[in-house]
């Protein structure tokens, strides 16, 4: 591990649980987050807008893994979205740079392309596979609290910090499973929460996923990562198959009602038909990252 004190913000939540699993043993942890959680690690409860509690609880650490925010376009108003996820990664910033600590690994989101989330205006992406180098398009307000949130991860990086943004699809919690599974046995009938489930099935419009052990782990890798003379990097971070029933392109095409956009790699679904949007060559080859789990199986 490149660090060896490392603060956890929204260490209580699903995903910041499992990057806390992820870092056990490998350095020591500590946690913020508005309730305190079940593992056995030093605690600081409050919330991320509050720079005064950020500032204590970065204290003595030397990176930060920033997960706490608002963690959806449906959990909250875009005031409340924008206010939480911006300041608080602002503050997340501004106390580590503070307390001399050398990397933030945050938590962005591939909605920042703008094609993923359907209560948005979905802008058609300008090419496929999607790379980091894609323009960022945020239609919604989650999508931009979390371009803002990159925005302000590269301000600290020109100042000297170090940071990765790490841009996960739709994490399937398990908590997920019941409306997936609906989902999959019901493609064209399907509605959002009708399973009862704590989250509705997301993924866009061709169903993309990601299991939060993988994440948790890509937040590991990022820690470790070698940066070389780089300052900040970003990496899309998606299983290695959609869970839509039709072939990605098909579904694609089906869902665009028109051409696709240029495909500057056709081979990538020649080999696998179910292969994602976003291009994972970066996250492979650079950050050793490749996802071990899908959900394709649950049914």
């Amino acid at each position: 591990m490149a660090f060896h004190r490392v603060l956890v913000t929204g260490a209580a939540g699903l995903l910041g649980s499992e990057v806390v699993r992820a870092l056990t043993g490998r350095c020591e942890v500590v946690g913020l987050d508005v309730r305190r959680g079940d593992a056995d690690i030093a605690w600081h409860v409050g919330d991320v807008t509050d720079r005064a509690l950020v500032g204590r609880a970065v204290e003595g650490c030397d990176a930060v893994a920033h997960v706490a925010a608002i963690p959806n376009v449906v959990s909250g108003t875009g005031a409340d979205i924008v206010r939480v996820n911006v300041v608080g990664t602002w503050n997340v910033f501004d106390a580590a740079e503070a307390a001399g600590a050398r990397r933030v690994v945050l938590c962005s989101s591939d909605s920042v392309v703008g094609f993923t989330v359907l209560q948005g205006r979905m802008v058609p992406p300008d090419y496929l596979p999607i790379d980091e180098a894609h323009p960022m398009r945020p239609t919604d307000p989650y999508a931009l609290s979390k371009k803002l949130g990159e925005e302000v991860a590269e301000s600290f990086t020109l100042r000297g910090m170090e940071a990765v943004a790490l841009r996960p699809v739709f994490i399937a919690h398990p908590q997920s499973r019941v409306e997936i599974e609906a989902r999959a046995r019901d493609p064209k009938g399907y509605r959002p929460g009708q399973a009862g489930g704590a989250q509705p099935a997301a993924g866009g419009a061709v169903w993309h996923h990601v299991d939060p052990r993988d994440v948790a782990r890509a937040f590991r890798l990022a820690l470790e990562l070698d940066l070389g003379t780089q300052r900040f990097e970003r990496f899309f971070l998606s299983a290695d198959v959609t869970l839509s029933p039709e072939p990605t392109l098909e579904r694609l095409a089906a869902w665009l009602k028109g051409p696709l956009p240029p495909i500057r790699d056709p081979g990538v679904w020649e080999a696998n038909p179910h292969a994602p949007l976003y291009d994972l060559r970066r996250a492979r080859e650079i950050l050793g990252f490749e996802a071990e789990h899908d959900a394709r199986g649950w049914r």
